[in-house]
């Protein structure tokens, strides 16, 4: 008999959508994927073209009325603190991927992060289709929608997504840098997709199914959290390949989580995660998870010091996925 986690490979989001819980397409994430081995890059190529979708193909119409008749003011605060965070970190890796292309060590690995590039653009339309047609922004354009969204902006956003610009520009500058190549798809594939952005998909998606609300929104962000699947997938593998060639490359990984986890402990407001349903143990809980599983799928350990650092985790980090 065929596992879900397999079936989550091969529905289209419309059975995506109806038949599958975001806790399931996570476990794909750590364990539906795991038998890819040897040809990663172009298996995970051939999941993309398999698994492409259309933002223009959904209608926002029930969630419109949704928005503006069944959610209060304290969850549209809470939903919009956590999708700002993705509304500008799609956009920004949209751009950022471009010189980790340019460093990446294999044409095979080129041509995977061609599609990243696409699945990024395609996100930052979708969300920005949610905030002019659902939230309610009169915009002129994709820019102008970002700067109305950013009022939202939680504070832990700047740390990540601003190192990983720092590094992106770096990576443009010495493309053949492997310590910055290294770095940088820690503080993206690993902190950002495979920390960040699963803990508060997990809380935005379970809010719509749980009280049946913002249907194409959870449509569209589930099939992006499959698409994110193949994004940290690729990079835990070529990281634990990396490392693999040249363990001296193993505390660069080590630096970055050290500097990502320092960064996002750095906060003024707290951020209510109770209108959506969810306390602030579960999302603490669900980020340590997180990032425990990845190291793991790196096969290193995790020192005592940086244990103590990932003990003293809090949800604020998470807003910035």
């Amino acid at each position: 008999m065929q596992s879900p986690l397999r079936k989550i490979d091969q529905v289209d989001i419309d059975t995506l959508h109806t038949d599958f819980h975001v806790d399931q397409v996570i476990d794909y994430v750590h364990e539906g994927l795991r038998d890819i081995d040897t040809d990663y890059a172009m298996e995970l190529y051939r999941k993309f073209e398999q698994q492409r979708w259309q933002v223009h193909e959904l209608d926002f119409t029930q969630d419109r009325v949704d928005w503006q008749e069944k959610l209060s003011n304290r969850q549209k605060e809470a939903f919009l603190a956590i999708a700002t965070g993705f509304h500008h970190g799609e956009r920004q890796v949209a751009v950022d991927i471009i010189p980790i292309i340019s460093a990446v060590p294999k044409d095979e690995h080129k041509i995977f992060l061609t599609s990243h590039l696409e699945d990024e653009s395609r996100h930052t339309v979708f969300f920005d289709r949610f905030y002019r047609e659902v939230v309610g922004f009169a915009s002129d354009g994709i820019q102008d929608t970002l700067d109305q969204s950013y009022q939202y902006m939680s504070e832990t956003f700047i740390g990540s997504f601003g190192f990983l610009a720092y590094l992106t520009d770096q990576i443009r500058l010495n493309p053949n840098d492997r310590r910055l190549l290294v770095s940088a798809l820690t503080n993206y594939q690993l902190w950002i997709e495979g920390v960040l952005a699963l803990s508060v998909m997990k809380v935005t998606l379970s809010f719509c199914k749980k009280f049946q609300v913002l249907p194409a929104f959870h449509k569209g962000f589930l099939a992006t959290t499959r698409d994110e699947s193949r994004h940290v997938y690729f990079g835990m593998k070529l990281l634990k390949e990396l490392i693999s060639e040249d363990p001296s490359l193993v505390p660069v990984v080590y630096d970055t989580v050290y500097t990502m986890l320092n960064m996002s402990s750095t906060y003024t407001t707290l951020i209510d995660y109770t209108p959506l349903g969810v306390e602030r143990l579960f999302v603490r809980a669900t980020m340590i998870e997180n990032l425990k599983k990845k190291l793991n799928m790196l096969e290193i350990p995790i020192p005592r010091e940086l244990q103590a650092m990932i003990d003293a985790i809090q949800p604020e980090a998470a807003a910035g996925g």
